[in-house]
């Protein structure tokens, strides 16, 4: 008779072969996952001797209900090679405590390449019968004390990452208050060889050129972005370690939420500099105390000890929140979701997540081409809808480029098809790349640009579209296009002239509280641009603006005036344009 479900006994499979675990060790060296640079063995400090560091993990849990459990896997399915992955201890912890962050699929990737690097350096673990059997017996008979061990390996390295994070920032630091100094060094010394007094006697403060303040500003700069890129691969592996040291205890979870937060605290703080080129604030400082003091108190809660609870940090409330704010959130997360597809190439198409990518193109294509945005903009957008759409079917990838042909604006359109080309392309589809490009190819030259519609429509994409469409059509067609658009239209003239302006982040100007935001500027004049056309109409149109550079149009607070002076003092530069 068969048992009842609820007093059935749980399937466990049998335990695999040493000569199995002797198998792994011979082709793997470090741990599998990618991005965890820890040999499966180490060195005693004090002894010299090799010390496991490591466990061999079940893709495919052993017994009914552990992680990622198949039960369509047979025992021998399931205690063979290709269902076993040696990992450090730490990690071998993490992917069976947090099974959700790690499917079967991911694991597979991490295995083939573990195997790869094997491969290609040739180096590994042969073991003996003992060492296989400490391995199997570590692996699969001790693991839950293994945890603990690992979760105390993960809080020390973590307090290891936080020292370097503080003496990186201190390092970094050194070098943002050397451009500093040579900044005021600068405005001092013009100061003291150009006096300048107001009508009541008093001395003004004059502030350096432009051209002598950029590079001050860009050393500064540099420095911080400098800063900011060194502690970015530190803080990863530091949350690596928390998260360790959570799955291993989920009772470090408050502490491992406080380094974590304290971390980011100190990179915000290490990139920036308040109010340049003034004195540096103690916020920087400040941030360095609370990591230290998070630290202390990870560690001590690790080692079993009373320890404080920790600060309650103060978070915005949602009143707070405005819609552009709340919509560019979302936006970021909708990007984190879709980002596995653009990592690995095995996620199957996900049609409600394609859609709302495609959705969000259309949102965040105004968004001028900053550096900060570049992240979330309309070419990352497009670039992951087409990875999520990179392994429909056939019929299903053809009807994606027949929607994408008619999505509007033309920017939406074209950076779509762009990019589920090159998808196909990767892939091998070479039909369905041939047909994405046809139809690209198809939607930029039926463009005509006659509405100031399409040109305001489009303006922050202007530079890639045009440059599309003179490498299918050549930059003499457009440049005929656009002269007769501008001479039935002179209206177009001012999209038109934004349309080639290029835009830059904020930047101080040297003077004490004054910041400018993000500006445009046209900085040359485009080969298919109808320069003969433009310089006649804003002759016309406009008869008080006269050429000049990006400083000297600074005096037009209008920025179609401003954008007309620059491209008239271009086009002076370069009559041949004409």
């Amino acid at each position: 008779m068969t048992q009842p479900e609820s007093r059935r006994k749980p399937i466990s499979h049998p335990k695999p072969k040493h000569s199995t675990v002797r198998q792994l060790y011979a082709t793997a060296f470090r741990c599998g996952k990618p991005e965890c640079r820890r040999p499966l063995y180490r060195t005693n400090d004090e002894t010299g001797e090799w010390l496991l560091n490591s466990r061999v993990s079940h893709i495919h849990a052993r017994s009914e209900n552990g992680p990622r459990w198949d039960s369509q896997m047979s025992a021998e399915e399931n205690r063979s090679e290709s269902n076993l992955l040696p990992l450090c201890s730490d990690h071998a912890a993490e992917i069976d405590d947090t099974p959700e962050h790690f499917p079967p699929e991911l694991l597979r990737e991490w295995k083939k390449v573990q195997v790869q690097e094997y491969l290609d350096l040739q180096r590994s673990w042969p073991l003996n019968d003992e060492q296989a059997e400490e391995a199997a017996a570590a692996s699969f008979d001790a693991h839950r004390t293994g945890i603990a061990g690992a979760g105390a390996e993960a809080v020390v390295a973590a307090a290891r990452n936080t020292g370097l994070m503080i003496e990186l920032a201190r390092a970094h630091r050194v070098e943002a208050a050397h451009a500093v100094v040579a900044w005021n060094a600068v405005r001092d010394r013009v100061n003291r060889g150009m006096p300048v007094f107001d009508t009541d006697g008093n001395r003004l403060r004059v502030e350096p050129s432009r051209a002598e303040i950029t590079p001050l500003q860009e050393a500064l700069h540099l420095a911080l972005r400098e800063a900011e890129a060194a502690q970015a691969g530190q803080i990863r592996l530091l949350v690596g370690e928390l998260h360790a040291a959570q799955a291993a205890n989920p009772a470090l979870a408050p502490w491992c939420d406080w380094v974590e937060a304290a971390s980011r605290d100190l990179v915000r703080a290490a990139s920036r500099w308040p109010s340049p080129p003034g004195p540096d604030d103690t916020l920087l400082s400040e941030a360095t105390d609370e990591l230290k003091q998070a630290a202390k108190a990870l560690a001590a809660a690790g080692r079993g000890e009373q320890t404080p609870v920790p600060p309650q940090r103060p978070t915005p409330s949602e009143p707070e929140e405005d819609a552009d704010v709340r919509a560019a959130h979302l936006h970021r997360k909708l990007l984190e979701q879709a980002a596995p597809w653009g990592r690995v190439t095995h996620r199957p198409y996900d049609p409600d997540l394609y859609g709302r990518l495609v959705d969000a193109a259309g949102t965040v294509s105004g968004l001028p081409e900053l550096p900060s945005l570049l992240t979330i903009g309309l070419d990352m957008t497009a670039r992951l809808a087409a990875r999520v759409a990179r392994n429909a079917d056939n019929s299903t990838f053809l009807e994606l480029i027949t929607q994408a042909s008619s999505q509007a604006p033309l920017c939406v359109a074209a950076f779509l098809l762009r990019q589920l080309a090159m998808t196909a392309e990767q892939d091998g589809r070479t039909d369905l790349q041939r047909v994405a490009r046809d139809a690209t190819r198809r939607i930029l030259v039926a463009e005509t640009w006659q509405s100031v519609e399409v040109w305001e429509e489009n303006q922050a994409n202007v530079m890639p579209l045009m440059a599309w469409t003179a490498d299918l059509a050549g930059a003499d067609r457009i440049q005929s296009t656009l002269d007769t658009a501008l001479e039935r239209d002179p209206g177009l003239l001012a999209p038109m002239l934004a349309g080639i302006a290029q835009w830059s982040e904020p930047i101080d100007d040297g003077r004490e509280g004054a910041m400018r935001g993000p500006t445009s500027s046209i900085s040359s004049l485009p080969v298919w641009f109808p320069v003969g056309r433009a310089v006649a109409l804003i002759n016309a149109r406009m008869p008080e603006v006269r050429p000049g550079d990006e400083d000297e149009s600074e005096r037009y607070s209008d920025r179609v005036e401003r954008h007309a002076s620059q491209a008239l003092w271009l086009a002076a530069g370069n009559p041949s344009a004409w």
